[in-house]
């Protein structure tokens, strides 16, 4: 506790001073409030030394301590002066204010307790002069008595002594942040965070800007909802976890599944910590059991099948798989086409990592060995759907890019490639500037016919198709969407009429 040093008061001022409070005249008496009542004759001189004995101590070196010969002389000048006036307030004043400024709780605390007996109706009316130490007002040096008491009794683990002291702060200051604080700790560390909450919470209002009072609400909320031996396990499991102690973690977290087997974060922590250890089993258990607590969690789901790849592939091609996802998604097609690759090397019977093994070549244009990607795909899965549709455009590519300049080959694969995303304008783009550059390419005039029929501009779609068809006589399904798209593109025609009564082909099925 910071204490400000006091100027000693001088032996003529202290005369002085004692002479009028034992007489009763003066209007500043040191230690007298309004109301109390004067102090017996008998007592006078015990009052004066004590008021003597404390100005010295206040200028005495530090450190205050009991033991220090100014204050042990205080101490016991301020004894005798209550007991020469038992139950009177002003040595009892006298007595809180210099056991706070020494420390000495335990004594602090019955000298609140005996002026809250000696003048029920208002313990802490403030003195016309007070006495020289510490600092603040009666009430601030009562609150700090319990609070030093209380944080005594804490850091020694006598939790009940020192949630009745806080007690006690909070009903003297409601409103102090610290006394909730301390008040709701004491209640959440014994076992009952339901009933601290409501302090913790005032503690976070009063003070909104402090991660303590947010922490330590987060805290307690979870300690109300999976109880205290599961959130105090949990947190332990977090420490080790962020300590790199995975073992520790893995049994703390073992123990808040145990103690609360609907906490979904502590089965996901476990799941993660045993994907980090190479248990997939394990993970696969931990995230399946959180993801049917949270089945909309859309990150347990992904770490859910992270641990079912990891199980059924090993470690290696699982992560490698997905790492490779990843990659792909944020558009890195080499360092995708690599993790697909080694996902593959590390278990050749890995169908969906040969799967978008092949299409991030092919989409890279690495068509020859998309091609061979392809093949082993269906060698695994002959029913692969994914497989039959990307071959055909696959030969489409590899029988255009033979005969084609290499850079409008990759314009014609990356064309492709925007139609099968959906990306119809790149589409466009993309073969546009491929039949500019080869115009006697009828399959890149079909694409370009495709694309316009798509988007619905069929006048484009009948010219493109029609050059096509000139340059793919023996192509019917060319024939017949130049013949649609005119159609469709005449003033008079109707939406959606097929000129000769037949059912459209698919467009995304046989054309080219």
């Amino acid at each position: 506790m910071h204490r400000t040093r006091r100027r000693p008061l001088g032996h003529a001022l202290l005369a002085c001073l004692a002479s009028a409070c034992l007489a009763g005249s003066a209007a500043a008496q040191v230690g007298f409030a309004p109301g109390d009542p004067p102090l017996p004759a008998a007592a006078a001189a015990a009052w004066a030394g004590a008021v003597e004995a404390l100005a010295a101590a206040v200028d005495s070196p530090r450190p205050w301590t009991p033991d220090a010969p100014a204050w042990r002389t205080a101490l016991i000048a301020v004894r005798g002066a209550i007991e020469a006036a038992p139950g009177h307030p002003v040595p009892l004043r006298a007595s809180l204010r210099t056991h706070v400024a020494v420390g000495w709780w335990v004594r602090a605390v019955a000298a609140v307790d005996a002026l809250e007996a000696a003048r029920p109706e208002d313990p802490w009316a403030e003195p016309e002069q007070r006495m020289p130490a510490p600092p603040g007002t009666l009430l601030e040096v009562a609150t700090e008595a319990l609070r030093g008491y209380g944080f005594a009794r804490y850091q020694a683990e006598d939790r009940e002594a020192a949630r009745a002291a806080f007690a006690r702060w909070l009903e003297l200051v409601p409103d102090d942040p610290d006394a909730h604080r301390w008040f709701g700790r004491v209640l959440f560390e014994g076992g009952d965070p339901g009933a601290a909450l409501p302090y913790l919470r005032r503690w976070a209002a009063l003070r909104p800007d402090d991660p303590d009072a947010a922490y330590f609400v987060a805290e307690a909320e979870l300690g109300e909802r999976v109880g205290v031996v599961a959130s105090a396990a949990f947190r332990r499991g977090m420490a080790a976890y962020e300590a790199g102690d995975l073992e520790v973690a893995a049994t703390a977290f073992a123990e808040a599944v145990g103690a609360a087997p609907e906490y979904a974060d502590a089965h996901a922590w476990a799941g993660r910590v045993a994907l980090e250890t190479g248990d997939p089993v394990a993970a696969v258990a931990a995230f399946g059991a959180a993801s049917a607590l949270r089945p909309d969690d859309a990150g347990l789901a992904y770490f859910l099948r992270a641990a079912e790849l990891e199980r059924d592939f090993g470690v290696e091609a699982g992560g490698a798989f997905l790492e490779g996802l990843a990659a792909y998604e944020r558009g890195d097609l080499a360092a995708a086409t690599a993790r697909f690759v080694a996902a593959t090397e590390g278990n050749p019977g890995f169908v969906e990592a040969w799967v978008w093994r092949a299409r991030s070549l092919q989409e890279a244009g690495a068509l020859e060995a998309a091609e061979a990607a392809w093949a082993r795909v269906v060698e695994l899965d002959p029913a692969d759907e994914r497989a039959l549709f990307f071959r055909n455009r696959l030969r489409e590519q590899l029988a255009y890019g033979r005969d084609a300049d290499p850079e409008v080959a990759a314009a014609f694969a990356a064309g492709v490639a925007a139609f099968e995303a959906a990306d119809l304008a790149t589409a466009r783009a993309r073969f546009e500037s491929v039949v500019a550059a080869d115009p006697g390419s009828g399959l890149a005039w079909s694409w370009l016919g495709r694309v316009a029929y798509t988007v619905r501009d069929f006048e484009a779609a009948a010219t493109a198709y029609a050059r096509a068809a000139e340059l793919l006589p023996e192509d019917a399904d060319v024939a017949w969407f130049a013949e649609d798209a005119a159609f469709r593109a005449a003033p008079e025609a109707a939406p959606d009429v097929d000129p000769d009564g037949g059912a459209d082909p698919d467009p995304d099925a046989e054309q080219p």
